[in-house]
């Protein structure tokens, strides 16, 4: 799955935060921010240029996202909280923003689970500790359906839930 697709599944996962919360900066605020790591395991991309690692090994692992969305929600949190004044507790802001962080990171790895192992290998969610790769092969990576199509049905859903919100 390509950029367009896990960025689709991102919002998908999301989609559930306007349900919950009954402000429409929350619901909003949510969606952004898993979107905004919808891609964020393909760091490994990047990082192997310098390390020997395996693209879809341990970045797209629960070992390395769990304590990756642990600490990029401190970093967030607390940078909200240093500009925000809206009184809310800072351990309900952590709590947000890094449940909001891990659902795009997570979304990235339900869809490469449905993709096909044509371009990389099939991910390891659980590496280290089960070595196990996980692949469902509904999808190939490259396919218009694949990419945008969730990222349609995505950004439909937000807007449908988000208008609803905003009405009420």
């Amino acid at each position: 799955m390509q950029s367009p697709g896990h960025l689709g599944v991102a919002l998908l996962l999301a989609a559930p935060a306007w349900l919950l919360f009954s402000q429409f900066k929350a619901g909003l605020a949510f969606s952004a921010l898993a979107a905004l790591t919808a891609m964020f395991p393909d760091i490994d991309l990047y990082v192997m240029r310098y390390v020997f690692i395996e693209h879809h090994g341990l970045f797209h692992s629960l070992v390395f996202l769990v304590p990756a969305a642990l600490v990029l929600g401190a970093v967030v949190a607390g940078g909200y909280l240093l500009v925000s004044d809206d009184g809310h507790p800072a351990l309900s802001v952590y709590a947000f923003v890094t449940v909001a962080l891990f659902t795009g990171m997570l979304a990235h790895l339900v869809g490469d689970v449905l993709t096909s192992p044509d371009v990389a290998p099939p991910i390891k969610p659980l590496y280290p500790v089960v070595e196990q790769r996980f692949v469902l092969d509904a999808a190939f990576v490259k396919a218009n359906l694949w990419n945008l199509g969730p990222l349609a049905l995505g950004l439909v859903t937000q807007a449908g839930l988000g208008i609803r919100r905003y009405l009420q």
